[in-house]
C-alpha cells in the first residue's frame, strides 16, 4: 500500500501520495501563459494560500535572493520558500541540501546552517498548504492552548480572535497554533528534555537542530530494532523527559515511536504539533496517560514490565504538588 501523504518526484513528475486530500486536491492547473512565461503552480487557485504568501513575502532584503538549487522546478517552491526566506534573512541558513520526511501535514528539510549558529546544519519543518483545511479531531488540543490576538497578547473568551471561517482567521489560528509548537519545543529545551534545539519560527515553518547528518538522518525508533542491552535505559530516560515536560507545564500528547528519534545511542523526541499546557486542559490527564501507555507497549517486548495508568498517576500528582 501506498503512504499516505508523500510528495515525490517520479519520472520528473510530482506524485502525491495522499488519499485523505484526493477530493480536495486541487484543479488540474490552467495551461501555461504565453505572457507569463511561467507554468501556475496547482495550489495557486487557494486564495488562503495566496493571502498566505502575500503575508509573509520578504521585501527586498539585504542579502542576495534566497535561490536554492534543490528547490528549483518544486511545484510547491514558492510556499517552501515563504519560511526559509526569512531564515535566511536572520543569518540562520545558507542552502537548502534534501527533504528528510514529509508527513501529511508538513515536510521536514535538512539546511546548511550559517556558520554563526555554531551548528552545522539545521532541520526546517516547514507546514503544507494543506495546513488550512482544519486539523482533524484537534478539539482537545486546542483546549488546552493559550489564545492570542493579531497583536499577540493572550485573550480570554474569543475576544480579538478573527473567527475561524474568514481567509485572515484561518491564516491566524494557523500562525498561533505553530507558533505554540515552537514555543513548547522552546519550553522542553529549556527543561533539559532530549530534543532537538529550536532556533526560530516564522509564518509556516519551525527551524531547529538537524539530529543525523545529511547522509545519514537519525531514524525514528520505529524503524529500528533497538539493543535490548540499552532498552530499559531509554525507556526510563524517556519517561524522564514525560516527567521534565510536565513540571515545564506540557505534555506531548503524541508521544509514539513515531515521534521519537534514535541518534548516538539516545532517544530524541520531536513533533510537538499535539501538545497541550495542562493548566488549560481537562483533557491533560488522559494525553499523559496515552503517552506513558504508548511507551509502555513499545518497550514491552525489550523486557521493559510497567503499569502505564500507575505510573501517570504518580507523574500527575507529583506535578499537582508542585503547580
Amino acid at each position: 500500500m501506498t503512504r499516505k501523504n508523500e510528495t515525490r518526484i517520479v519520472g520528473g513528475k510530482w506524485m502525491v501520495d495522499d488519499e485523505e486530500e484526493s477530493e480536495a486536491r486541487p484543479r488540474k492547473p490552467r495551461s501555461k501563459s504565453k505572457s507569463a512565461g511561467v507554468v501556475k503552480q496547482s495550489y495557486e487557485s487557494n486564495p488562503d494560500v495566496q493571502r498566505w504568501l502575500s503575508e509573509q513575502a520578504i521585501g527586498e532584503g539585504r542579502k542576495a535572493p534566497f535561490q536554492p538549487n534543490f528547490l528549483a522546478g518544486r511545484r510547491d517552491g514558492d510556499w517552501v520558500l515563504s519560511s526559509l526566506n526569512h531564515f535566511y534573512e536572520q543569518d540562520l541558513i545558507c542552502d537548502v541540501i534534501s527533504e528528510v520526511k514529509s508527513g501529511k501535514e508538513a515536510t521536514v528539510f535538512c539546511c546548511t546552517a550559517d556558520p554563526s549558529t555554531g551548528v552545522e546544519f539545521m532541520a526546517a519543518k516547514i507546514y503544507r498548504p494543506r495546513i488550512f483545511r482544519a486539523l482533524s479531531n484537534d478539539a482537545i488540543y486546542r483546549e488546552g492552548r493559550v489564545a492570542r490576538d493579531m497583536d499577540g497578547r493572550v485573550v480570554r473568551g474569543g475576544r480579538g480572535v478573527p473567527g475561524r471561517a474568514t481567509q485572515k482567521g484561518r491564516a491566524f489560528q494557523i500562525e498561533s497554533w505553530i507558533a505554540f509548537e515552537y514555543a513548547t519545543q522552546q519550553a522542553v529545551y529549556a527543561a533539559r528534555v532530549t530534543t532537538p534545539q529550536p532556533f526560530s519560527q516564522i509564518g509556516n515553518g519551525i527551524l531547529m537542530e538537524f539530529v543525523g547528518t545529511p547522509e545519514d538522518p537519525a531514524p525514528r525508533i520505529c524503524e529500528i530494532a533497538i539493543d535490548g542491552g540499552i532498552a530499559r535505559r531509554l525507556y526510563d530516560e524517556l519517561l524522564e523527559d514525560v516527567r521534565r515536560s510536565l513540571l515545564a507545564h506540557r505534555i506531548h500528547g503524541d508521544l509514539s515511536a513515531y515521534n521519537i528519534l534514535f541518534h548516538n545511542d539516545r532517544a530524541v523526541v520531536i513533533d510537538f504539533a499535539q501538545a497541550v499546557d495542562p493548566r488549560l486542559s481537562q483533557d491533560a490527564f488522559d494525553l499523559l496517560l496515552r503517552d506513558v501507555a504508548r511507551l509502555c507497549s513499545y518497550f514491552a517486548p525489550y523486557g521493559v514490565r510497567a503499569n502505564p495508568h500507575e505510573i501517570a498517576t504518580a507523574l500527575w500528582e507529583e506535578y499537582l504538588q508542585g503547580t
